[in-house]
């Protein structure tokens, strides 16, 4: 058995009649609707459009056309499916292989099986990623109860950090909303532990956390962790610094290399000053001398807070869920412009594409980011719906916009993350060598490297 793409619910009804019904059935009777699918809907999310996305069907155990013979489709394994028996029991869980004879799932950790036989109607739903875009794009950015609902419906099904980003918005709007309060605690738990989990991970068996990456995307190679830590020592906020580390033996290159400038001091005191200032002030020496040929040897050990404006605000609430899937920049089918696809945020994957958004040029030769107008960025034009933008994405099947106006949150945010790298923008000069071409053929055949 394998799992039919069609577009309609059961029986040819449109998607989206038996959401109706469920919503209908909890607000007028308060009871459940008759039809055992919607047991399984969260009912608080009903009215915020949830479960509105048609599930897809996977086949109906009574049906003597059932495409047995048909190729399986491995992509769909961990994704949740829904299984109707013919007694109209519902079972829910992930699906963990499909055979001729019988489905199996894990429920709650617990692999169950279900033969065919039993089996009326199953279906898989869409990624969560899909449904939480569809929804989101419903609700209006002051709708507060919505948000709240939808953080909820995010955190249950271990998406803590997009309810974070969500529950961020409700209080820039609503600061003491009491709800959002104590849900951004929750997630905010929620994700120290699963970093402390990740943590532990890698201790054990610190080849791990790389390979789960490089599984996702096995042939996207990635900045390395000295590339990293040169693109922070760039964009460090000179005000606002993260913690750093500078080796005393960095500054005293710097006094040997620099012994004509007047910034070094010609007095062993005045150098000993320098060795005993703090790394922020000696971060600041560094930065006046020039000396950038000593700024890899700078440790910078947090993301700067430019570069955790676009961890939180863009890659993970957006740039993740919206361009760098399989249908869209993160498959192998997206031309030159590719993001890594990945499901974890580690430093590599997030600076990656943070570099290839920088550094790709249109077929035009224009960049994506406009750091000098940042919210007429080609990045967010073609984000928007087609009839609101003077650039709009190219028509490609299954394209959808990421924000609905550049009023939308993400759209103001991301504006935010282009105003706040460093300018003019610098050279990290990082040898890194991206799977696609980042310029046009005509630009790439001049020679640039």
């Amino acid at each position: 058995m394998t799992f039919l793409r069609i577009s309609k619910e059961p029986h040819d009804r449109p998607a989206g009649h038996q959401d109706q019904l469920a919503a209908q059935s909890v607000q007028v009777t308060g009871e459940p609707h008759p039809n055992p699918m919607h047991r399984f809907v969260p009912l608080a999310l009903v009215a915020a459009g949830l479960a509105v996305s048609a599930p897809v069907l996977l086949g109906a155990g009574d049906s003597a056309d059932a495409p047995f013979a048909q190729d399986s489709q491995p992509e769909d394994k961990g994704r949740t499916a829904t299984i109707i028996l013919h007694d109209g029991q519902v079972i829910t869980g992930t699906l963990v292989e499909e055979t001729d004879e019988a489905i199996t799932l894990n429920i709650n950790g617990i692999r169950t099986t279900i033969e065919i036989g039993k089996i009326r109607e199953s279906y898989i739903q869409a990624p969560i990623e899909d449904r939480y875009r569809s929804v989101r794009a419903s609700i209006d950015d002051d709708d507060a109860e919505q948000l709240i609902q939808l953080a909820r419906w995010l955190m249950k099904n271990e998406r803590n950090d997009l309810a974070l980003a969500e529950l961020n918005g409700v209080l820039e709007k609503e600061p003491f909303n009491e709800i959002a309060k104590n849900l951004k605690t929750v997630a905010e738990q929620n994700i120290r532990l699963q970093e402390a989990r990740n943590t532990d991970n890698h201790q054990d068996a610190p080849k791990r956390p790389r390979d789960r990456i490089q599984r996702d995307a096995p042939d996207f190679p990635m900045l390395t962790d000295s590339d990293i830590n040169t693109i922070r020592v760039w964009e460090v906020d000179e005000n606002n610094p993260p913690r750093l580390r500078i080796d005393p033996g960095t500054l005293e290159s710097a006094f040997e290399l620099y012994a004509d400038n007047k910034l070094v001091p010609e007095t062993a005191a005045g150098r000993e000053a320098i060795l005993r200032s703090s790394a922020k002030e000696q971060l600041n020496f560094l930065f006046e001398l020039q000396a950038r040929e000593l700024y890899p040897e700078v440790q910078v050990l947090d993301d700067p807070k430019s570069i955790k404006t676009f961890r939180d605000h863009v890659h993970r609430t957006w740039l993740r869920n919206a361009c760098a899937t399989t249908k869209c920049h993160g498959g192998t089918e997206a031309g030159r412009f590719r993001l890594i696809r990945t499901t974890t945020n580690t430093p590599p994957v997030y600076y990656t594409n943070m570099w290839i958004l920088e550094n790709y040029r249109t077929e035009e030769g224009l960049p994506l980011l406009n750091f000098q107008d940042p919210a007429e960025s080609i990045l967010l034009k073609m984000a928007l719906p087609r009839t609101e933008t003077s650039t709009p994405h190219p028509d490609v099947l299954g394209w959808r916009f990421v924000f609905r106006s550049p009023e939308d949150r993400n759209y103001r945010r991301t504006v935010e993350w282009i105003e706040s790298m460093w300018t003019p923008r610098p050279d990290y000069d990082i040898d890194y060598d991206p799977p696609t071409a980042m310029k046009p053929e005509a630009e790439a055949d001049r020679g640039s490297r």
